[in-house]
């Protein structure tokens, strides 16, 4: 039985850099210092590029708003009655708020927690009364000022704060899960072998991830054999979001009339699945595997590593409490399919490849009519960017056709 590794430990006695994780020499893990200097890409960076280069080209050269330096109080009364408030602000809130009640060096004492976790009554109080504060003391300004605008509108308030709250408070009492870390940032490098593209022994490489884990649990799931439960990767959504170009294709051939006549998901996309595969493999570093790497020393850099663990990967919907587990069909396949794409969207990126997909709803006025193609070398051989990035959608099919969701209600 591996045991899970809590952040301190983890930097106290890490797995040496020298040494890679080994997934049947399909593909492999390192951890390392500092990603940076590899050019790590994220989740968001891979999955917007392969729904659309040239956007996603684009996007990189925005720069992102800043923190504002000052609260002030914005109070329109007519921002919120036309439409929603953005989900995506909804829930970057809410998971602010969830990592407040569980944040042992945050501004909340052990016994406020408690309480909060516990009495609805206590954590509709905060809400109304308390958190504005709060937010303002953390610096999160931007938050604080949506907060204060969304607040105005007691509706609003109930049915997109203090509900789904009051709901993650119950489902967490109900279950027993212990939340073991939060807001944890990680990063790693992952490494290709002679089998890692299938009929190409000579590709070779590596690329390095950067990202966040929301919260990191230990579920009861009621087994003896793993009495303090089984550790468990919590990724919060507000709502599903938006079929993507894939999710659109699957519900046609699927052909499902009530999935194709809606542009929203009712159950999670193929991106939720590519973010918790991900995870998957971002939390191999974070295995006790100090006795392992004693034993392989001298004796070889590698410890091999079975694709079947005790690690559950959710999608938790703040929207209805409702979950949703990631499954496997074939649990290698899916992984090296997941590797295939990686690879070879991380390549075709780095190149400048921009292509503008026709069907893909992003406001451009004009699509490229010839798309620059840098020769990328792959191994002893060079491919064009745009092969490059075929063969990443095609590894991403691949994917798609190995998972499945398990949707476990709210109660």
């Amino acid at each position: 039985m591996l045991r899970i590794l809590h952040a301190a430990e983890a930097a106290a006695q890490p797995i040496p850099y020298y040494v890679s994780l080994n997934y049947d020499d399909l593909f492999k893990i390192q951890r390392v210092h500092n990603a940076f200097p590899l050019k790590p890409v994220s989740f968001s960076s891979l999955a917007t590029y392969l729904e659309c280069p040239g956007c996603a080209l684009d996007q990189r050269r925005k720069k992102r708003s800043k923190e504002p330096k000052h609260f002030t109080h914005v109070h329109q009364d007519t921002l919120f009655l036309q439409k929603q408030p953005d989900p995506r602000l909804v829930g970057t809130l809410l998971h602010q708020i969830i990592n407040l009640l569980h944040d042992s060096h945050g501004v909340l004492s052990e016994e406020q927690r408690s309480t909060l976790l516990t009495s609805p009554d206590m954590l509709t109080s905060f809400v109304q009364h308390d958190l504005l504060q709060v937010l303002q003391s953390i610096e999160k300004l931007k938050m604080a000022m949506f907060f204060d605008e969304l607040s105005i509108n007691g509706r609003l308030l109930q049915t997109l704060i203090i509900s789904p709250l009051l709901r993650y408070q119950r489902e967490l009492a109900l279950n027993g899960s212990t939340v073991f870390a939060i807001s944890e940032r990680f990063q790693f490098k992952l490494a290709s072998t002679r089998k890692t593209f299938t009929g190409h022994t000579d590709w070779g490489g590596d690329v390095a991830l950067v990202g966040e884990f929301d919260q990191i649990r230990l579920r009861n799931v009621g087994d003896v054999l793993t009495p303090e439960g089984i550790p468990a990767i919590f990724e919060f959504k507000m709502g599903l979001g938006k079929k993507k170009s894939w999710d659109k294709l699957s519900s046609a051939l699927d052909d499902d009339p009530i999935s194709t006549s809606s542009d929203e998901l009712t159950q999670p996309g193929i991106g939720h699945a590519f973010q918790l595969a991900i995870y998957w493999m971002a939390f191999q570093t974070r295995w006790d595997l100090l006795e392992h790497v004693m034993l392989a020393r001298g004796r070889g850099e590698d410890v091999r590593m079975q694709f079947e663990q005790d690690l559950d990967l959710i999608l938790y919907n703040l929207r209805d409490g409702n979950q949703y587990q990631l499954l496997f069909v074939d649990r290698p396949r899916a992984l090296q399919a997941l590797t295939n794409c990686i690879f070879h969207l991380n390549w075709a990126m780095k190149s400048g490849y921009a292509w503008q997909v026709p069907e893909h709803e992003c406001g451009k006025t004009h699509l490229l009519e010839d798309v620059p193609q840098q020769a990328i070398q792959v191994g002893y051989r060079a491919i064009s960017a745009q092969e490059c990035y075929l063969l990443a959608r095609e590894a991403f099919h691949i994917f798609k056709e190995m998972i499945y969701w398990r949707k476990i209600p709210a109660r």
